[in-house]
């Protein structure tokens, strides 16, 4: 199939979102121009390897996505950011980095959270992303790996309908699957062989920044990192149910204000004006909470270093900080953080979360995976139920109705006119057979 005219309009045709993160819309992010293009591959999660095994399946592709952004955006200096010890990937992807510019390695220590766009500019670049910024503040871009691949495939009119996923912890065979747009969690781990345990529940996403599904039902999307299905009592299920209220009761209990979540934050650490622990003996005070502590709230990642490897009492700053912002976001309230730290602290260089203790920390070490491995494509299922909002912005809009017949590959939500969004297609061929505002559902023929 011929190439577009316009990369842009052909990402954005396909629907290319962050596949690595929160999913913000590609056709936007690429529309900057930067002296820099950062190829996000470290994948410095626990358990997750989607990344690492694409990267040595189909290096070659990604190599020509990572080129094709480059050129778009003006970078003149390309750089994959990338763990050292992840072997078989730099060796496959070498040999396709040879050319003008010529891509570069920087290889990161094996530690955690070596893929925050945040660090990743600052150890690359020297460049600190100011507070409540962005990398394109300091004239980078970032872009995971799995997403230059899918920019990639948008160069030949390829929409993004299926999704890499690792699939993890309790199940027969772990591994990375691909599986449809629209799939239902059961079917995948399935797939897998099943849970291998009666009781259980199930992580979307990574140990540290992953959320609980609420249903087997709920269905893979474009951001679904992982599926990890994990004992229902397992320290990282239980930290999840936690409510709020017994997390602020926790708080006001057993916290020592020793300051080691500050101490270890990677945001204060890179000269931001956040600390946790102000943020802990802010509960004390009640609802008359100092607003310079409130307002930190808007500088933190959520990356769960001080709930998992810094609290010695086992508590989450994290998980306050986001009452704070709830709170800030419920009354009107805009980030008023906006400084540009000129240096990151000294500390910055050597305080780090070494990636295989946190592992063991988390009581994760039986389900490592392997670097390396065969990726399993999936067959359709007989239904998917697509979300129309799979992305940070507006939620798309359907245009099929019930009873339509539809292909694989075929647009059935539309970006609403004057709004950031991402297209929306069919995984599958078949009908349809259910619409509403936020899913459309397609049985297969």
């Amino acid at each position: 199939m011929a190439l577009s005219d316009s990369l842009i309009d052909q990402i954005r045709a396909c629907g290319v979102v962050g596949a690595g993160g929160a999913g913000f819309p590609t056709h936007v992010k690429l529309s900057a121009r930067v002296d820099t293009l950062i190829v996000n591959a470290a994948e410095c999660e626990p358990v997750l390897v989607t990344d690492q095994w694409l990267m040595t399946t189909a290096p070659a592709e990604i190599v020509d996505g990572i080129r094709a952004a480059a050129r778009q955006i003006g970078a003149s200096r390309i750089v994959i950011g990338i763990k050292g010890h992840y072997h078989d990937a730099i060796a496959a992807l070498r040999p396709h980095t040879s050319g003008s510019p010529a891509i570069e390695f920087h290889l990161f220590q094996d530690f955690y959270p070596a893929g925050d766009e945040h660090t990743m500019v600052h150890d690359i670049t020297g460049r600190i992303v100011p507070e409540g910024g962005i990398p394109l503040d300091v004239g980078c871009v970032v872009q995971n790996v799995s997403t230059l691949f899918q920019v990639r495939r948008a160069m030949f009119d390829q929409p993004v309908i299926r999704k890499l996923v690792t699939v993890a912890g309790e199940v027969e065979r772990p591994g990375v699957y691909e599986a449809p747009i629209g799939m239902s969690a059961a079917e995948v781990i399935n797939a897998a062989g099943g849970p291998l345990l009666d009781d259980f529940r199930v992580l979307d996403g990574g140990p540290m920044m992953g959320h609980l599904l609420r249903s087997l039902e709920e269905p893979v999307v474009k951001t679904t990192a992982g599926l990890i299905v994990l004992p229902v009592d397992h320290h990282v299920v239980s930290v999840r149910t936690i409510s709020d209220r017994m997390s602020v009761r926790r708080t006001s209990a057993i916290c020592c204000h020793c300051r080691i979540c500050t101490d270890m934050c990677p945001r204060f650490l890179e000269g931001h004006r956040i600390e946790p622990h102000l943020a802990m003996r802010g509960i004390l005070a009640g609802r008359e909470i100092a607003k310079e502590v409130m307002a930190m709230s808007w500088l933190c990642s959520q990356c769960g270093v001080c709930e998992e490897f810094a609290c010695p009492m086992g508590l989450s700053p994290k998980n306050i900080f986001k009452q704070y912002k709830d709170r800030l976001v419920a009354d009107g309230r805009k980030n008023p953080c906006h400084e540009r730290p000129e240096h990151a602290r000294e500390e910055n260089d050597w305080v780090r979360v070494p990636k295989g203790r946190l592992t063991r920390r988390l009581g994760l070490s039986g389900y490592v995976l392997p670097h390396s491995g065969q990726i399993v494509a999936l067959r359709d299922p007989w239904m998917v139920r697509i979300p129309l909002k799979q992305h940070i912005g507006a939620s798309a809009s359907a245009i099929v109705a019930v009873g339509d017949p539809v292909r694989a590959g075929q647009l059935i939500g539309e970006i609403p006119e004057g709004k950031l969004g991402a297209r929306v297609h069919a995984s599958i061929s078949g009908v349809v057979r259910d619409v509403t505002s936020d899913v459309v559902t397609i049985e297969r023929s």
